[in-house]
């Protein structure tokens, strides 16, 4: 187990455990968000027994499972991950966001344009634990897919998550927006395998054998991104979310041992476009 603080801090906002191991979470009633990426088989979807061990240690509260899909999709997906059988063995709600995405909230483009889009209101409930789960992939439109992206996204009615695809510069500065409204989340990137190249479906599986873990999202996938060889800083919706006042940490001793460098999709150049004008 590692942790680091953010400078003059005094509460440790990010720890590291190795994959598998028994990760404390809060037994309390919760929202699990996943990053789902397919609706057929994929080494990027949550792992099955990773899930199983979360709803385990939540039995008997009221738990509810959701991920952002089209209803066919969504429905496609949840019988390859077996989800249905899992939720129900544990008493958790499978919640699809294109029937109950009903909250709405404004974003602002880096222009200024206004968006709504609808997303479900218990991930805006500070009442209620959001544990937000994603494996690392390599991403063709937001670099690296970790939790910050999955807490943002995952949440949103489908066609309006499609719609936020405007230019990767605000795609990112919507992700940072929503999720700086969501309060009360623990944020799992499951490292056991990460997913490199071309993924999410076709990059190839590297095991890490690190899980991160925090109470704040980005913190979270800015440890992350460094113990897999990524710069923090090339992630838009990080510098979306720290306004470009990066954190000054170190990694957790874990992460430090365990630090590879992943290959990223090939184009990455064009995604780092974003970055032009910053």
């Amino acid at each position: 187990m590692g942790k680091y603080l953010i400078l003059g801090g005094v509460t440790p906002v990010v720890e590291a455990f190795p994959a598998d191991s028994e990760i404390p979470i809060p037994k309390r009633d919760a929202l699990i968000i996943l990053a789902v990426h397919s609706y057929i088989p994929s080494q990027g979807n949550p792992r099955a027994e990773f899930l199983e061990a979360i709803l385990k240690e939540l039995q008997g509260r009221d738990i509810s499972i959701t991920f952002s899909m089209p209803k066919s999709y969504f429905e496609k997906a949840v019988k390859v991950m077996g989800l249905e059988k899992m939720a129900g063995k544990y008493g958790a709600k499978i919640v699809q966001p294109h029937q109950n995405a009903n909250y709405k909230i404004e974003l602002e483009s880096p222009r200024g344009a206004k968006i709504r889009v609808r997303a479900l209101e218990a991930a805006f409930d500070e009442s209620l634990l959001k544990i937000v789960v994603a494996i690392p992939v390599s991403h063709p439109q937001t670099i690296l897919y970790l939790t910050t992206p999955t807490a943002a996204l995952q949440i949103l009615e489908p066609k309006d998550s499609q719609n936020l695809y405007e230019g990767f510069r605000p795609l990112y500065k919507y992700i940072a927006e929503i999720y700086k409204m969501e309060k009360n989340t623990l944020c799992i990137a499951d490292g056991k395998f990460v997913i490199e190249g071309d993924g999410p479906i076709k990059g190839f599986q590297r095991y890490w054998g690190v899980a991160v873990v925090g109470e704040n999202c980005a913190d979270v996938d800015y440890a992350t991104a460094q113990g897999l060889g990524i710069n923090p800083e090339d992630l838009g919706y990080l510098y979306f979310y720290y306004g470009g006042n990066w954190p000054k940490t170190s990694l957790p001793p874990l992460l430090e041992k365990n630090k590879i460098s992943i290959k990223l999709t090939s184009n990455v150049g064009i995604l780092l476009s974003w970055k032009r004008g910053v």
